[in-house]
């Protein structure tokens, strides 16, 4: 995978961990196993017009795409946020939320990559 792909930076969880590949490791399987639930619950979330979970989800996630870098991913996560808490554009919200899902999924695969670079 070329730079211009690449959506993450690990740069930041390297100054942050020490470069200690182990926690590296750990931080990133905890994103990685985390995320999903957290996305299902935002969906459940919307179905039931539960906007302060939403809110609250969205809100959990933002340091950990900063600690990988991901800023699109983060901005959008942002936006999320945003609609909860300002209960705006709502109808847009389920169309953030699968966009989200759709980065997360290349997130996943370049994470997946830096675990077995990582010698994980």
């Amino acid at each position: 995978m070329n730079e211009s792909t690449t959506i993450t930076d690990l740069s930041y969880l390297h100054s942050l961990t020490g470069g200690a590949n182990d926690k590296m490791a750990k931080y990133i399987r905890m994103f990685l196993t985390g995320t999903p639930i957290s996305i299902q619950q935002m969906d459940l979330y919307t179905l039931s017009k539960d906007w302060s979970g939403v809110k609250q989800t969205a809100h959990a996630l933002k340091p950990q795409l900063e600690n990988f870098g991901a800023k699109g991913a983060e901005q959008l996560i942002k936006e999320i946020e945003r609609m909860a808490s300002e209960q705006v554009d709502l109808d847009r919200l389920p169309a953030h939320i699968e966009n989200f899902r759709k980065q997360f999924e290349q997130i996943n695969t370049e994470l997946e990559k830096a675990l077995h670079d990582l010698g994980n």
